[in-house]
């Protein structure tokens, strides 16, 4: 049986619509196209990691009994997400929307959020939903677009059962709120400015080139995270920050990016969508397949950076991976 991988958190319909110029406040613009599709931080983590066809992957969430959930669920189907129907539609409740705009030249985006059926999932739901899961799942994966006890009850249980836990800290809270987190979560994956505020820095502070370092190390020290903090740069692939015996006070610092042979990597940007979404699965699916920390983050800037040479939320399926993201002789432990 091979290692699986269960992921709690939000499930949308994603409303986007493309423009040239993103608007001011109180400014109306033209867009130039409008798409629909399948989206929440959770789905996207689930379909990533189910796209790299390594491991099984369940998805834990809550939708409404509508038009969206229907497109959903036949999403996950597609992707080979597995759902348990039974407890994930709720009656009397939409499914949560998110309302997206993207610079069509840039590929920024601005995003609102309305939960839905979302905030609807408890802690006992969690619980419960993870501890009759047919195999103990190998890695847990959480973000916090869902209630956050029921998230903490996910890393919690995660704990329980001995999986790999992974927090992605977003929509990041101000510093503190994760405080009792921390003790459960074996990696967190916060990009830079969701770094700064769960640390509690301001987001315009500047101490120089070395500061997310200065905070990751801070933040591994200080939180009680069990092996790592993982910060997303962007173009600059991600910083890896572990607990390491050998390193220097005990930490150990890494830079990766994508693997240098992979074909897409010059080829234009479409938009940024999912992109972090696009790493944290794949790095779950990678770290649960036996890929060593490093690697797997290596190879996660790889598939979030052919993630966005699409629109929308989109990743490759398993065919299209290229051999450098999928050598097997970079499996270790």
């Amino acid at each position: 049986m091979k290692a699986h991988v269960a992921v709690v958190g939000s499930a949308n319909q994603d409303l986007t619509t493309y423009t040239a110029v993103l608007p001011q406040m109180g400014e109306t613009v033209t867009g130039t196209t409008f798409a629909t599709s399948c989206g929440g931080k959770g789905s996207n983590q689930a379909c990533a990691a189910a796209s790299l066809g390594l491991t099984p992957v369940t998805m834990i969430c809550r939708m409404g009994d509508d038009v969206f959930a229907k497109d959903l669920l036949a999403n996950f189907k597609k992707k080979g997400v597995q759902v348990d129907e039974e407890t994930t539609i709720l009656q009397g409740i939409s499914t949560g929307v998110a309302s997206i705009v993207v610079d069509t030249k840039t590929g920024d985006n601005m995003i609102i959020v309305t939960p839905g059926a979302n905030h609807e999932m408890k802690a006992r739901d969690v619980e419960r939903s993870l501890k009759r899961l047919a195999e103990k799942p190998a890695a847990v994966v959480v973000q916090l677009e869902i209630l956050k006890e029921a998230a903490l009850a996910a890393l919690k249980t995660g704990s329980e059962l001995g999986a790999i836990t992974i927090l992605n800290p977003a929509p990041a809270p101000e510093a503190g709120v994760l405080d009792s987190f921390y003790k459960y979560t074996d990696i967190i994956i916060p990009n830079e400015t969701e770094l700064r505020k769960i640390c509690g820095v301001a987001e315009d502070a500047n101490d120089g080139s070395g500061m997310e370092e200065s905070l990751a190390k801070q933040l591994l020290t200080d939180s009680g995270v069990k092996k790592a903090v993982i910060v997303t740069l962007g173009a600059r692939g991600a910083m890896v920050v572990a607990r390491d015996q050998e390193g220097a006070d005990g930490i150990s610092v890494s830079y990766v990016n994508q693997p240098d042979d992979l074909p897409c990597k010059n080829d234009p940007i479409a938009d940024t969508i999912g992109a972090g979404d696009a790493f944290c699965g794949a790095l779950a699916a990678y770290l649960s397949s036996g890929v060593g920390l490093e690697k797997a983050a290596a190879r996660a800037c790889g598939f979030a950076s052919m993630s966005i040479r699409r629109t929308g939320a989109s990743y490759p399926s398993p065919d299209e991976i290229p051999d450098c993201l999928k050598d097997k002789s970079a499996v270790d432990g």
